[in-house]
This record gives C-alpha cells, structure tokens and sequence, in this order.
C-alpha cells in the first residue's frame, strides 16, 4: 500500500546538503535520487545550508557540481517543508578512523546524490 501525502506538504522552509538521508525527528519523509544535473539546479536555486562535515565529501560535492560547499558539523532538525540535497557514501569504511581521511576520489566512486523532502 502507498501513502499519498502530497495534500500535506506545505511550502519548502528551510533547505540543507546533508551526507546521509536521516530521519531528524518524526514525520513523514520522501526520498528520492537524482543526477548530478538536478543536484546543480536544486544548488543553484539558493537558499540552502550546508552541513557536511567532512572537508572530503564537500570538495567531491564541488567537483561535481562546480560550485562552492562549505564544511559545517551542524545538527539538523527538519521540520515540514524542509528539503535536502542529500551526498552520500555508498560504502560503509571498514576502519572508522578512516573517517574524514579516504579522499575526494573515493568518495565520487561511491556516492549518491538524492533528495529528502519532509512532508509532515
């Protein structure tokens, strides 16, 4: 069974690049993938919040797309209408003191790109 929630999305608030598609508090979400195409113009409208916290996945996210991602470790709580660009590994790092260390070419070889709409 499908839930159609399209009656219930309200107007996008706020807009944020996050490295992983996270439930930040309950409500209902949608998550959907998207090219490096759709990533440029989503960028390109403004507005949004970067939240990546690794240097590597943001200049990865810049290649890609051309266009500045600054590094910030911000928490982040979506509410209804927030969307995210969402860049993300592929992978899970054997070593987690690999994090923040495998390289701008590892993450491009094993990454997504989506977005993540709350919708209620």
């Amino acid at each position: 069974m499908i839930l159609d929630v399209r009656h219930l999305r309200k107007e996008v608030f706020m807009r944020y690049i996050l490295n992983s598609a996270v439930i930040t508090s309950p409500g209902v979400y949608i998550y959907r993938l998207i090219d490096v195409e759709e990533a440029k113009r989503w960028l390109e409208e403004g507005g949004w919040e970067s939240t990546l916290g690794y240097e590597e996945t943001a200049k990865a996210l810049e290649y890609l797309t051309g266009m500045t991602i600054p590094v910030n470790r911000k928490l982040v709580k979506m509410e209804a209408g927030d969307e995210a660009l969402v860049f993300r590994l592929t992978v899970r790092l054997d070593d987690p003191a690999l994090k923040g260390k495998v390289g701008k070419e590892f993450v491009l070889k094993n990454c997504e790109i989506g977005i993540l709409s709350r919708e209620a």
